[in-house]
């Protein structure tokens, strides 16, 4: 959902210009591991070629900053579309339980964004804990806890057998190297209870979680699925 339009916009801009630039905001402080993906790439001069788009190259303006130099240079700085980044800060600030002092000394407590306050989807059950969702409702945010708990429900019945499909998509199984199978998506009626949950959730906290159209779609891919079942 996220590299495929993205390629595709990035391939199209070559088409038209023949070479393209990707700025890419990534930090060799991330991680040890984001570290070795820079190292990686690197060839010593400003501009990396991508490693699988033709006539790409990759510029990384930020690589070498610090996490701390990243919130000075934004609390220093005003955004293009007007205001401040205060609010970003803010946000940061109660993903780490209300905790995101800058700091110039290692031995201080960390900085935002370096102690498990990095957040994405809200329903990711790839993490065994969301520990942001958690800090935002210490912090005062407790109309997000029934939120928090459908995530750690997804995760839940994602370990169960019962609600997961034997099959992938694609109609085959899928076992991994000691010939364990790994299961596919959920059952059509695990995939029913966990709409219904959503839909009343969302009447239950009035945040717009989910539309009309989505769940017209939703349905329409249920049926398709069905039948392709039955057939």
């Amino acid at each position: 959902m996220k590299i495929i339009p993205t390629t595709d916009y990035i391939q199209t801009q070559v088409d038209q210009s023949g070479q393209t630039i990707l700025l890419l905001g990534v930090r060799r402080a991330e991680s040890s591991q984001r570290a070795r993906s820079v190292e990686r790439y690197e060839n010593g001069e400003r501009l990396n070629a991508h490693n699988s788009l033709k006539n790409c190259y990759v510029y990384k303006p930020i690589v070498e900053l610090s996490t701390d130099e990243v919130w000075q240079t934004l609390l220093q700085s005003s955004p293009p579309w007007g205001g401040t980044h205060r609010e970003l800060v803010t946000m940061y600030r109660n993903a780490g339980a209300g905790e995101c002092p800058l700091v110039t000394d290692k031995t201080e407590a960390p900085s935002c964004g370096t102690s498990s306050s990095r957040f994405g989807c809200w329903t990711c059950t790839v993490v065994e804990k969301d520990k942001s969702a958690e800090s935002f409702i210490e912090s005062g945010y407790g109309d997000l806890e029934p939120l928090l708990e459908f995530r750690d429900w997804l995760k839940e019945i994602r370990e169960d057998g019962s609600m997961r499909m034997a099959t992938r998509r694609n109609g085959k199984l899928n076992f991994v190297g000691d010939g364990r199978l790994i299961p596919g998506p959920f059952t059509l009626d695990a995939r029913r209870q966990i709409l219904d949950k959503l839909v009343a959730m969302q009447a239950e906290v009035s945040l717009p979680l989910i539309s009309d159209e989505e769940i017209s779609a939703i349905k329409r891919i249920w049926a398709e699925d069905l039948s392709n079942l039955s057939a």
